[in-house]
């Protein structure tokens, strides 16, 4: 079984040598949802957010 790394993301204060990509927006996105720490909707927000700042 293959297993995979995650990429460490500090999202409270991003670091601007890491490449964040969409896949790792989605991915941090399923996490928070499973542990409960955030709505969908606060994700949506944020989402939007760094779409509008980063594409």
């Amino acid at each position: 079984m293959a297993t995979t790394k995650t990429k460490q993301i500090n999202w409270l204060f991003p670091d601007p040598n890491v490449e964040v990509t969409e896949e790792d927006i989605q991915a941090e996105i399923r996490r928070a949802e499973r542990s409960g720490s955030m709505t969908l909707e606060e994700f949506n927000e944020r989402h939007s957010q760094w779409w509008a700042e980063n594409i």
